[in-house]
């Protein structure tokens, strides 16, 4: 029987050892993603579309973000306000069940509008979609998202598409977007990259676009 979401992530976190541990390990595997996100948000106003555990939301909500993470499953929700609460910073995201696909928000209503490991789970249709509406609602946004690098059996929920680099260019281009960045990441060390023989001429394994409307 396939996993749901929720039971993916709490299989995660106790791999993990405890939620300290947890979140500790995503900040640092999405270190490049958190510095893009930095970087393009003079206002420190941002929104997490697809939150999941929100524990990007969370680590920046702790540095002084204003930060909203939306998604649209309730037990997910309830995991990342747990997950916020636990890591126990002062400053915490604000959490709202809502749809990346249906986002009304003001115009430019937030600096950067993010996610990352989402957009692989949706249709080209839906994809253009998001983003289109992503883009009225934010000056940049920001996305991260799974290559090649990837064997389709390393799927976490089973639905994810591992596409070419181009197909995401072409995917931007035709949502009216244009890519202003773009920069690869591992989540694993230098050494276990070096043994990682398999792999040695795939592209890494994390691909982030910073986009802008045309």
């Amino acid at each position: 029987m396939k996993k749901s979401w929720y039971e993916i992530y709490i299989n995660e976190i106790e791999e993990k050892g405890s939620i300290s541990n947890y979140v500790n390990d995503k900040i640092k595997t999405k270190k490049n993603l958190i510095e893009l996100i930095k970087k393009y948000s003079p206002n420190k106003k941002i929104i997490e579309a697809g939150s999941g555990t929100g524990v990007l939301s969370t680590y920046l909500a702790s540095i002084g973000f204003n930060s909203l993470a939306i998604d649209i499953d309730k037990d997910i929700l309830k995991l990342s306000k747990n997950i916020a609460n636990q890591y126990g910073a002062k400053n915490k995201p604000k959490f709202k069940i809502d749809s990346i696909l249906d986002l009304k928000y003001n115009k430019e209503e937030f600096d950067v509008s993010f996610s990352n490991g989402v957009l692989e789970h949706f249709t080209d249709k839906e994809i253009i979609t998001t983003l289109k509406k992503q883009m009225e609602i934010a000056k940049v946004v920001i996305v991260g998202i799974p290559t090649k690098y990837f064997d389709d059996v390393e799927a976490m929920y089973g639905d994810e598409r591992f596409l070419e680099i181009r197909f995401w260019r072409e995917i931007i281009t035709k949502s009216g977007g244009k890519i202003i960045e773009e920069k690869s990441c591992h989540y694993l060390t230098k050494i276990k990259i070096l043994f990682n023989f398999k792999k040695y001429f795939r592209p890494f394994p994390y691909r982030i676009f910073v986009i802008k409307k045309k």
